[in-house]
């Protein structure tokens, strides 16, 4: 028994010891591969190098070895959880599939510790700019990162760092997501993050920067919504809207000078020749830009140029015209039409029922939008009643856009 108590209070006598040997054997590796003092220049603008990869994963996975240590004390906990933070911000500039989230795990945990300043900060700023790459990544790699997420995660990083740093971000954020490529994510993108980030614009009374998002929040938003639809023709006759009422609507924005514009309008021609009647009507909205000013241009581009033997057969809009006629912002502005073409599919109650709608998918939305099951559960009462509560709405919201853009 004796035997036993001796050998019992030994080991408890050792465990603190090897503990500690342990534990200084541990930092010492993790000060060994530490690479520099600071975080490194290069960090967003190239690759870091393999070395720096290298040490990072050795002080990665000796930092875990330290937390599985029995009788960790918090201040060596805290001093293993910096250097962690620090590889772990190297390391997701290398490879974010596998270290954007644990960055951002570390990020929440100084954070939680009340550090306001030095590597806290800097992790979540790093956090962040990784996070606005993968979220404007549209490939099969890319990451499945939730852009409101990542939106409201930097309007909280701006309220504990407010300053133009931060609001830099959000703008270099949104603007990544306007050049996107791929018109669907990219709208997609906006119609989450840009109501985010309004909101938050408005909060801190900078309301020129909220406004400046109304656009992007009015196309990408659009689907659901009536679609305000108005100009004056190339011919200079003030286009009325009740002639495409009950009807489904096809917008094709434009110019003359865009290729891909033009590559469309065979297609678009064959659309029209094949549902073009009382149901549906094609309208083309040119958007005065470069050459397109001119609308005697447009007009000329449109009465001679042939496409497989035929004339765009349409109406066309000249959004320049109209805003010289009736001094209001023209649906390019309204709505944030920026790269062309852009496609809106109207239904027959006006509502828009598909934006960017893909090639090989048209005719099918098309055709669904003609379908009379599309409208046979509407009576007659409802729909006047929606449809003057929308004309009501949609006067006063293009009233209040044209005062904001006017301003």
């Amino acid at each position: 028994m004796r035997t036993l108590f001796w050998t019992c209070t030994l080991a408890l006598f050792l465990v603190p010891c090897a503990s500690a040997q342990d534990l200084a054997q541990l930092r010492k590796t993790i000060d060994d591969n530490m690479p520099g003092t600071g975080l490194p220049d290069y960090l967003g603008s190239k690759a870091p190098p393999q070395a720096h990869i290298d040490a990072c994963t050795v002080i990665v996975d000796t930092a875990t070895k330290i937390y599985a240590l029995p009788n960790l004390d918090d201040a060596n906990r805290y001093w293993a959880l910096q250097r962690e933070t620090f590889a772990r911000i190297i390391l997701a500039y290398a490879d974010p599939q596998n270290h954007y989230f644990p960055l951002g795990t570390l990020s929440d945990e100084l954070a939680a510790r009340g550090s306001k300043a030095g590597l806290a900060k800097a992790a979540e700023e790093h956090v962040l700019k990784i996070g606005i790459q993968l979220v404007t990544q549209t490939g099969k790699d890319a990451m499945k990162i939730a852009p409101q997420s990542l939106a409201e995660r930097m309007v909280m990083f701006a309220e504990q760092y407010p300053g133009q740093e931060s609001v830099h971000m959000i703008e270099q954020f949104v603007q990544q997501v306007r050049l996107m490529q791929v018109a669907t994510y990219r709208d997609n993108r906006l119609a989450v993050i840009c109501p985010i980030f309004q909101e938050y614009f408005l909060k801190i009374n900078h309301r020129e920067k909220a406004m400046s998002l109304e656009p992007d929040i009015q196309r990408a938003t659009l689907v659901g919504k009536h679609f305000i639809l108005k100009g004056v023709d190339i011919d200079g006759k003030v286009f009325n809207p009740n002639s495409v009422d009950d009807k489904v609507v096809l917008l094709q924005f434009w110019g003359t000078w865009c290729g891909p514009c033009k590559e469309e309008i065979p297609d678009l021609i064959a659309l029209y020749e094949k549902y073009h009647g009382p149901d549906f009507e094609i309208i083309g909205i040119n958007t005065s830009i470069q050459e397109d000013k001119d609308e005697k241009h447009v007009k000329r581009w449109v009465d001679t140029q042939l496409f497989n033997g035929k004339r765009i057969p349409w109406k066309i809009l000249h959004e320049g015209l109209s805003e010289r006629q009736s001094r209001e912002a023209s649906m390019t502005k309204f709505y944030g039409i920026t790269e062309l073409p852009v496609l809106i599919l109207i239904g027959k109650d006006g509502i828009v029922r598909n934006l960017h709608p893909a090639p090989g998918m048209l005719e099918d939305f098309v055709a669904k939008a003609l379908s009379p099951s599309e409208y046979m559960n509407w009576t007659e009462e409802e729909r006047k009643m929606i449809e003057e509560n929308e004309k009501k709405r949609r006067e006063e919201e293009r009233e209040q856009i044209n005062q904001l853009l006017s301003q």
